[in-house]
């Protein structure tokens, strides 16, 4: 009667306990070869992402997005059935398409609205390159490899100058964001900054990312970020 929207899908129904012990207990081979086949889908080097084509959005970057198209209204539905997420692209200026790679986004937040539209809270994660891409239903699907910046040998000289920087950019960076919450104290709506979310600098390359966020960036610049594949370059760029 409310019409309240549920997320309800074959995805995401409750196991029946009695059922599956039934069938690890009497297909134990079957069993474990189709978990490894649905642990695959998510981990494995090539996947298939749903695309919302907006916008840059770069690891660690949060946003608010309003999704009223028809399209993407489905689209929505069906990734609130599944994992509650999706990738986010934008077109590439230099060639006028669908830019070459992108960002998975994990929706935080989900609020249907009357009118049909969903209000949403999303955050960046891991970032992926394109492979090929179709329309699917009047959005656009892809299939993606995720890719990282290049890794350091654990306990290599390169490995504890990198950490070693990005400790002082974190240092810089929390007194940045002390100076500026004294700036902005008067304002009553101002850029909120969380010291308690800043991402440990042993993990460099997430906080290289958290670091670029705190910069107001071009699209184009922000593009050119999310390919480079050098944690220190980006970590430079940002101070």
């Amino acid at each position: 009667m409310c019409r309240t929207v549920l997320f309800i899908g074959p995805r995401t129904y409750p196991i029946s306990v009695t059922l599956s012990n039934i069938i690890q207990k009497n297909f134990p081979e079957e069993y474990a070869e189709r978990r490894s086949e649905h642990e695959n889908m998510t981990y494995a080097g090539i996947d298939l992402m749903p695309l919302f084509v907006m916008d840059v959005v770069l690891p660690c970057q949060k946003m608010a997005l309003n999704i009223f198209e028809p399209r993407y209204r489905l689209m929505v539905r069906r990734i609130m059935e599944g994992n509650h997420r999706m990738g986010m692209v934008a077109i590439d200026s230099a060639t006028g398409t669908i830019a070459d790679c992108g960002c998975e986004v994990e929706i935080l937040e989900c609020e249907p609205l009357p009118d049909g539209r969903f209000y949403l809270e999303v955050e960046g994660s891991r970032r992926f390159r394109i492979l090929r891409s179709w329309d699917e239903d009047g959005y656009r699907v892809a299939e993606i490899e995720w890719f990282q910046d290049v890794s350091l040998p654990e306990g290599s000289q390169e490995r504890r100058d990198l950490i070693e920087r990005a400790n002082e950019a974190s240092e810089l960076a929390r007194a940045y964001i002390r100076r500026t919450r004294e700036t902005i104290r008067p304002v009553g709506r101002a850029r909120h900054f969380d010291l308690e979310s800043i991402p440990a600098p042993q993990d460099p390359e997430k906080f290289s990312f958290w670091l670029v966020n705190l910069i107001n960036l071009r699209p184009s610049d922000k593009l050119e970020l999310l390919r480079l594949c050098d944690t220190r370059e980006r970590i430079s760029l940002s101070l």
